[in-house]
């Protein structure tokens, strides 16, 4: 209330009223800065989720899941097509390129049947580089799956290797899958002998 619009109270004697009046203009004005710090703290609450759920969302996975095309056998080369992918690539139905070194988790399920006795095997890897690692053995008409942790480094390509003696068996169900741990961080892989010298000179 103005000094004009308490003069002409006190003029009328409505001294109470223009107080109390005064006072509901007041808790009014409270009252509607109170609501406007709401919504503007509700707008900026909405505003930092939404911004966050997007980055998330851009996040994305990075993997890829293939499955087997032919139990004919490339020499000891299983070819694959793509179910799913993300930032991984396939080349050659054979070779996968990966965008990072580092933990990778491996996904395989596998069925065998044999072409002559029951007592052969075979003996499932992949190869990158120099390096080797087991994923699992199938014996005679077996199905298994596995799922492990591997190292894996970005700068050579894996394949995968079925051992076994030639025209002795046939690998007819294999889905393969590389899923990176680490989201979207990046970091130079403790396999990669470029960053080994890097830590072991000091």
């Amino acid at each position: 209330m103005d000094s004009k619009d308490a003069r002409e109270c006190l003029e009328s004697g409505g001294g109470a009223r223009c107080r109390c009046g005064n006072g509901r203009r007041k808790a009014l004005a409270v009252f509607v800065i109170q609501g406007l710090l709401t919504a503007a703290c509700a707008a900026l609450s909405i505003n930092i989720y939404l911004s966050q759920k997007h980055g998330a969302s851009e996040q994305t996975d990075t993997g890829i899941y293939m499955m087997m095309t032919s139990p004919k056998l490339d020499g000891d080369e299983p070819r694959f097509k793509i179910l799913w992918n993300q930032t991984v690539d396939l080349y050659d139905e054979k070779r996968v390129k990966l965008p990072c070194g580092g933990p990778y988790m491996v996904y395989l399920w596998a069925c065998m049947k044999t072409l002559q006795t029951n007592d052969k095997v075979a003996n499932l890897t992949i190869e990158t580089g120099d390096k080797s690692f087991h994923l699992q053995t199938l014996q005679a008409n077996e199905c298994k799956e596995m799922q492990k942790v591997i190292m894996l480094s970005d700068r050579n390509e894996v394949t995968m290797k079925v051992k076994h003696d030639e025209g002795t068996i046939q690998i007819t169900e294999l889905l393969f899958g590389l899923h990176y741990m680490l989201g979207s961080q990046c970091f130079p892989t403790p396999l990669d002998e470029e960053s080994y010298k890097r830590v072991s000179t000091g």
